[in-house]
């Protein structure tokens, strides 16, 4: 799949997408699928902002009653649900572990009743999920001496006992996203990265379109479509303001940071634990929030921290005095863990829309809802929508409504959704574990479990399409240095996914960089491969390599 500039120019589309995250994308898919001709664009690259940034975790609703919020609940758990059943080869369940104190609000009666109504909020969570080792089991409590069996390298204090539900994961959220631009495509979708949009095109009053800069050559076109959808995530409220719709308003956001530690939490299970910053919108448990430990591919994920961020999104940024402040906390809330910067592989940080910003005690007041605007009744500009997902889990279902708004403004009745139950490019499977079996068959050395379990998690059943390489040339089978990363992985990338920069490989198309640093060696033989098929001189190449390295360095991101 490559960038067609050409065909974006040459006819008029039922629908533009602007924004390549997960929600613009999801947005492409939908549309596509339900028979609309769609064009996607992305100013950078796909998944380049805050959907690669993230915990990593498939909220299914349980924080949510600690307001009370039934319709998050339903919602969270639904799309939860659907991301289980449409890529079962990117998505597990993880279990998360939330030890009890005394016979509060923080006691076991507590959460017991936590867990009760969950369960039957939630009594439809397996809904169309066959496979078993994809399916959520009830939360339930154990006892203390379970919980710290499980953790044993962590003091979890007082604890009296311990409650386990049960969310979702994902392995590579920007695999993910690319799977629904793939898919998007395969229906009929033209896609492109690195395309900005400049202006929209107006006719009495009507968006018609957008002009875009390729920021690849500099070159400049009109991209002509019935509808325009905003799905540009942090930089929608900047994109109005940029073509005019909109003067002097900025939503308000919050910067969610969270670090990937250099450490094998030796566990399949997450830990929930509480800080000492409060919960202000909380009608239970106030006095806390919840610190998240998460086993993620041989490192611990540790979030989240937020703070308001009113400043231009581009200019996002995490000092090292700010890490070194979250890890402070973190070390306050679990002494045992004793980390510094020297534990921090690499800084994940995105934004998130609030509702209204901070609270007076300083805390952060979090939006509760995805948006999904008419701009003819906020901006009087009429075919424009504006797409916002509050949350990764719910993409799916903010897409929906944006696409069923599109075709009201194209005087079409909506065409069913399909997209909560139709798997996403690579997630038709049987099932996980028969896959991981098929793939490591198919692998040059035969029976390799861990090679086959990560292929199949980023490909699924469209594996065959990296291995073909391998068949080929058997040293494309080979690992880059250091690395499980095959050097198939990388040309199949380059050849097929659009990649354009040494980043889009190393951080979003492939796993090289996605936990830290790979090392000199792995990220030198990366460069090479892309430059030799992108043509890259010594220059060219170096100057990529550094970008690649200015994203691991601390306070640089």
């Amino acid at each position: 799949m490559h960038r067609d500039l050409s065909a974006l120019a040459a006819v008029e589309f039922d629908v533009v997408v602007v924004g390549g995250g997960v929600c613009g994308a999801a947005v492409a898919w939908d549309a596509a699928q339900r028979g609309l001709t769609v064009a996607l664009v992305e100013r950078g690259d796909f998944s380049g902002a805050t959907s690669a940034e993230s915990l990593k975790v498939v909220h299914g609703g349980i924080r949510y009653l600690q307001h009370l919020d039934v319709v998050r609940v339903r919602e969270s758990c639904w799309e939860r649900s659907a991301l289980l059943r449409i890529a079962p080869h990117m998505v597990h369940p993880l279990p998360i572990v939330v030890p009890t104190y005394g016979h509060g609000m923080r006691g076991a009666e507590a959460l017991g009743a936590a867990f009760a109504l969950l369960s039957l909020l939630t009594i439809d969570r397996n809904r169309g999920i066959d496979d078993a080792a994809r399916r959520i089991p009830a939360a339930r409590l154990v006892s203390r001496e379970q919980a710290r069996s499980w953790f044993p390298q962590i003091d979890l204090g007082d604890a009296t006992g311990a409650g386990v539900f049960w969310d979702g994961q994902f392995y590579n959220p920007s695999r993910l996203v690319w799977a629904f631009v793939q898919s998007a495509m395969r229906a009929g979708c033209v896609a492109a990265n690195y395309c900005e949009v400049t202006s929209l095109l107006r006719r009495n009053g009507r968006a018609v379109g957008v002009g875009v800069e390729d920021r690849l050559s500099g070159g400049r076109f009109d991209l002509r479509a019935r509808v325009v959808v905003n799905a540009a995530g942090p930089y929608a409220e900047a994109l109005l303001t940029r073509v005019g719709v909109r003067r002097g308003r900025q939503t308000p956001f919050s910067r969610d940071m969270a670090l990937v530690i250099r450490r094998n939490p030796g566990t399949d299970r997450g830990l929930a634990l509480q800080t000492r910053y409060s919960d202000p919108d909380a009608l239970l448990s106030r006095g806390s929030r919840h610190l998240f430990l998460m086993p993620w591919r041989d490192t611990t994920l540790i979030g989240v921290n937020s703070i308001v961020w009113r400043e231009d999104p581009d200019r996002l940024r995490v000092t090292e005095a700010e890490v070194s402040g979250f890890l402070e906390e973190i070390n306050e809330a679990v002494p045992s863990l004793r980390l510094g910067l020297q534990d921090v592989a690499m800084v994940m940080a995105g934004l998130l829309p609030l509702d209204s910003g901070e609270t007076e005690d300083g805390n952060v007041s979090f939006g509760k809802r995805p948006l999904v605007t008419d701009n003819a009744k906020s901006d009087g500009v009429e075919g424009l929508i504006t797409a916002i997902s509050n949350r990764w889990t719910v993409a799916r279902g903010v897409a929906e409504r944006a696409v069923n708004l599109s075709f009201r403004k194209l005087d079409r009745a909506p065409s069913p959704c399909r997209t909560a139950f139709l798997p996403i490019h690579g997630g038709d499977i049987s099932g996980f574990d028969a896959l991981v079996s098929e793939v490591a068959s198919a692998l040059a050395e035969k029976g390799d479990r861990r090679a086959a379990d990560r292929l199949a998690r980023n490909y699924g059943s469209a594996y065959g399409d990296v291995l073909r390489l391998t068949r080929d040339d058997p040293g494309l089978a080979t690992p880059i240095r250091g690395t499980e990363v095959m050097r198939a992985e990388v040309i199949h990338a380059v050849r097929t996914e659009m990649v354009h920069h040494l980043s889009d490989c190393v951080f979003r198309r492939t796993d090289l960089g996605t936990a830290g640093h790979p090392g000199d060696a792995a990220l030198e033989e990366c460069a090479g491969l892309v430059a030799g098929e992108l043509g890259w001189g010594a220059e060219q190449r170096e100057a990529e390599m550094e970008e690649v390295r200015r994203r691991f360095r601390i306070g640089d991101q």
